[in-house]
């Protein structure tokens, strides 16, 4: 049998009894789903930001002055996704883009003193609170947690799935159409 099934492999819906390992794994799942999809409106709807706003916002905070380099590779968001969140936090007043004196070709990312304040009343998002957890987690448990989540991705057919689409917001992108 594949690891990957379709309508086709099965005959229709594959029924999952309650309480089995597999209804286990699909609960919990959409628990994860549904808390990121809460988490994120809550946030919006109290601070005004998205979670991958945020997560900018506070690593620009806690460094006073970064560069849109060195923020990608602080928070594992490629430099494309993250020109529509500095976009959109610069539009909201929350940083500012200075050009560096001694090489203008750099600029520089700032928090504007609304920005602190956001930061430093907004909760955590969960990317950080998954980051600063999973250190508590014995390496062992941390490495077979990393090879079962793979295996989930694997599973679901999501391997070549990019996943800054995750932190950033806006609408998500629609593959182009199958031609005949």
């Amino acid at each position: 049998m594949s690891a990957t099934l379709n309508k086709a492999d099965v005959g229709g819906t594959t029924t999952v009894l309650p309480g089995s390992l597999e209804a286990r794994i699909v609960h919990a799942l959409r628990r994860i789903l549904r808390q990121v999809e809460l988490g994120s409106k809550e946030l919006e709807a109290s601070h005004g930001v998205t979670a991958p706003q945020l997560l900018s916002l506070l690593v620009i905070c806690e460094q006073g002055s970064t560069t849109q380099a060195e923020l990608s590779r602080h928070i594992l968001l490629s430099a494309s996704t993250l020109v529509g969140v500095l976009d959109r936090l610069e539009g909201k007043g929350l940083i500012l883009r200075q050009r560096d004196t001694a090489d203008r070709r750099r600029i520089h990312l700032v928090p504007t003193e609304q920005g602190r304040q956001v930061a430093a009343t907004a909760p955590l998002p969960m990317h950080e609170r998954l980051v600063r957890g999973l250190p508590t987690l014995d390496p062992v448990r941390r490495g077979s947690l990393a090879e079962h989540l793979e295996e989930l991705v694997d599973l679901l057919g999501a391997g070549a799935v990019d996943d800054a689409g995750v932190l950033a917001s806006g609408p998500i992108p629609q593959p182009p159409p199958v031609q005949p």
